[in-house]
């Protein structure tokens, strides 16, 4: 008969066995997006130069949108539209803008004919548009002709209220969020923390995606960033590698537990989505109330 202590160094052993088969676990992984790419050639030649897995986002019809994307392409570097979107400081858009003020056959026109400009193109990310990703309908626009090209969506996340990241996920499309911005700040010193905070995150979760622009202080730390990656062992990827799809209701259980159930009154908003329950029962009163998020112009509200 086999004894408890026997039983227990076998269960030991064979532990350690596994763990050794199994190996050190992957890299943690790093995408960084360089936007605004396209009004300065120099910027972006220097930018397709960097070395490693750079992600290019390129504004549309810009003077050198398309010679950019042929020589970022040639190098192996990865593309996304970077569409101009509407902005809570009323900042100049430039070509290709997105704006709420627009029908949705002006929205809907303005949008094809950037991303018909990239035919190469992987996803897409927001120039700006801190007043437009809160609204749900005209982001739900943007992720109908995204889905329709089989594209990706990264939210740069240039306010706290957006709801593009949500939208790209309520539509099935592959999505991610921005973790940190390199260079709010134009100093190298501040960059370079920026860049360490990057990777930090990313070893602390596996992953991060950070945001830069083509300034001589970002390209300068970038140009320095191979051994600081190497050393800490983070691996620099496109950011199509860090974008994920969501599976329908995977947040949110059909029917809640009985003690998060509230008696609905006569006059009790009912919400057509699976996520209705979480929104009506475990938010918090003093939270901001959000529009679910639909597919189907449901909700008249943006």
């Amino acid at each position: 008969m086999i004894s408890p202590k026997q039983l227990l160094a076998g269960l030991l052993l064979s532990a350690l066995i596994s763990s050794a088969a199994l190996g050190e676990p992957g890299q943690a992984k790093l995408a960084i997006i360089i936007d605004d790419l396209g009004y300065n050639l120099r910027a972006g030649l220097r930018t397709i130069a960097l070395p490693g897995a750079y992600t290019l986002a390129l504004l549309p019809s810009t003077p050198h949108t398309l010679a950019l994307a042929q020589a970022g392409a040639a190098e192996g570097k990865e593309l996304m539209l970077h569409a101009p979107m509407a902005n809570t400081a009323g900042l100049a858009l430039g070509p290709g803008a997105l704006t709420e003020s627009m029908s949705r056959a002006e929205f809907t026109a303005s949008l094809r004919h950037s991303l018909e400009q990239l035919p190469g193109i992987k996803g897409v990310n927001n120039h700006m548009g801190s007043a437009l990703t809160p609204l749900p309908r005209p982001m739900g626009w943007v992720m109908t002709e995204a889905a329709k090209r089989d594209l990706y969506f990264v939210d740069s996340r240039t306010t706290a209220s957006s709801r593009a990241y949500e939208v790209a996920s309520a539509y099935g499309l592959a999505s991610a969020q921005r973790d940190v911005f390199l260079d709010h700040e134009r100093d190298r010193a501040h960059i370079a923390t920026q860049l360490k905070r990057a990777i930090a995150i990313a070893q602390h979760k596996g992953q991060a995606i950070a945001i830069g622009h083509p300034y001589p202080e970002t390209l300068d730390v970038l140009e320095q960033a191979e051994p600081l990656l190497r050393a800490a062992k983070v691996s620099l990827v496109p950011a199509s590698q860090l974008v994920r799809k969501q599976t329908p209701g995977a947040q949110a259980c059909l029917l809640p537990p009985v003690m998060l159930r509230r008696p609905l009154t006569a006059n009790a908003p009912v919400f057509a989505s699976k996520k209705w329950w979480v929104l009506r029962y475990l938010m918090p009163s003093g939270y901001e109330r959000k529009t679910p998020v639909e597919k189907h112009d449901i909700n008249t509200r943006s």
